[in-house]
């Protein structure tokens, strides 16, 4: 059974394949996992008049197993971001993450990354979706490369009812391309995200998620890199 889940969501993330050139590299597999803290509010706390506007602050770390001797830390990312409510649906975002990065074998570095977002929120009876445009600049702090990467998430929650009245499923995908050229990645098709899982929601203010996220990624020289992470996010709304 488990295989068998494996195998449809690495089918979830090989289909984004069709947005670029397919790539004949071959693909190296290894497991991971991403752990998250995830602070959100508004700025009504402050005025009435801030009633629209938001606030989110993400720490995250990342580890892989592609080391002899097992799992290793390989990143740590910081996020912060500043949002407006056009609407009861759609909403605009600036943020910026500081990524700390330590490849395997070689010297760590870090990157500024500076965003922009587009989120739409709906819903068709239980069904929730929520669609992201991003637009984000990787600047590598050490030598000033700089890669310009468009993403597109797509993601659907549906509450698990049936289960316990605070349980829920989601399931998304996340696609990304460059659109200039430059050293992080291929121009065009780069990167997929295949998410699903559950997430509980302990109180109004605090819940926490656990799921799947397989990460494939085209690369620019050698092989390709397909990483299947156990995800674990808490998350706490002020």
């Amino acid at each position: 059974m488990r295989l068998r889940v494996i195998n449809v969501l690495r089918v979830l993330s090989l289909f984004s394949l069709s947005y670029g050139p397919v790539s004949v590299a071959a693909t190296n597999e290894m497991a991971g996992n991403w752990d998250s803290i995830n602070l959100s509010g508004n700025l009504d706390k402050f005025s009435p008049a801030l009633k629209d506007f938001h606030w989110q602050i993400l720490e995250q770390t990342r580890q892989r197993d592609d080391s002899s001797n097992g799992f290793r830390f390989s990143e740590n990312l910081l996020f912060g971001q500043l949002g407006y409510s056009i609407n009861q649906n759609a909403s605009v975002w600036v943020g910026y993450v500081h990524d700390w990065i330590h490849p395997l074998d070689k010297l760590a570095y870090q990157e500024n990354r500076p965003y922009e977002d587009f989120l739409w929120n709906s819903s068709l009876g239980d069904l929730k979706f929520t669609g992201r445009l991003r637009l984000e600049q990787r600047i590598r702090q050490d030598t000033g490369d700089v890669g310009v990467r468009a993403r597109e998430l797509v993601q659907v929650n549906y509450p698990l009812r049936f289960i316990h009245k605070d349980l829920s499923a989601y399931v998304g995908d996340e696609v990304m391309e460059y659109v200039n050229d430059n050293t992080f990645g291929r121009t065009g098709f780069t990167e997929n995200r295949a998410l699903a899982g559950v997430g509980f929601q302990f109180t109004k203010q605090l819940g926490a998620d656990l799921g799947y996220l397989g990460q494939y990624v085209q690369s620019k020289t050698g092989n390709n890199l397909f990483t299947h992470n156990v995800q674990f996010n808490v998350r706490y709304q002020f």
